[in-house]
């Protein structure tokens, strides 16, 4: 992941999906995923994690992107 990639994600996506309210199923697949994992496999899920909400990210700016060209979004 490239280095504006690793700043977005850390300064503005992370932060954002923290203060997002979790629900009772969130919760569940959350500790699940927290409390069987090694320290290598905790970094292993936090960095795919990381990637999939960088990408994701971009993808919406593309897509927004794309819509306003065609005139799909009015602005």
């Amino acid at each position: 992941m490239s280095d504006f990639l690793s700043f977005l994600y850390a300064h503005y996506i992370k932060p954002y999906l923290d203060t997002r309210p979790r629900d009772d199923g969130d919760t569940f697949r959350a500790s699940l995923c927290e409390n069987n994992q090694t320290e290598e496999t905790r970094k292993d899920v936090e960095a795919v994690v990381a990637f999939a909400a960088a990408h994701a990210f971009l993808l919406g700016l593309r897509t927004g992107a794309g819509l306003a060209e065609e005139g799909g979004l009015q602005t």
